[in-house]
């Protein structure tokens, strides 16, 4: 059940993050789909200049990190709803 919540999540947000960067709220973007861009962060880029705008967009390595937060994101999301759901079951009365 878990797994399913977190993959529900993960698509979803993943979704909802590419709407947002089609009408160029980039900031917003990066918020819903984090995963791929802290790894995306980890990559060894260069920067140009004064702009400081990242030269790994055209990388295999970037597209790959873009969607390997997918399956990321989906082992994060279901981990967490593992444990909310495990946590709030212990928080039940046994029932009768």
């Amino acid at each position: 059940m878990s797994l399913a919540i977190g993959t529900a999540i993960t698509l979803s947000l993943f979704g909802l993050g590419y709407l947002a960067a089609e009408m160029q709220a980039e900031t917003l973007s990066y918020a819903l789909y984090w995963q791929a861009w802290v790894m995306y962060m980890l990559l060894p880029c260069k920067t140009l200049g004064i702009s400081r705008e990242f030269l790994c967009e055209s990388m295999t390595a970037a597209r790959i990190t873009f969607f390997a937060g997918i399956p990321v994101g989906i082992l994060i999301y279901s981990a967490v709803t593992y444990l909310v759901l495990r946590l709030r079951r212990r928080a039940l009365p046994p029932s009768a």
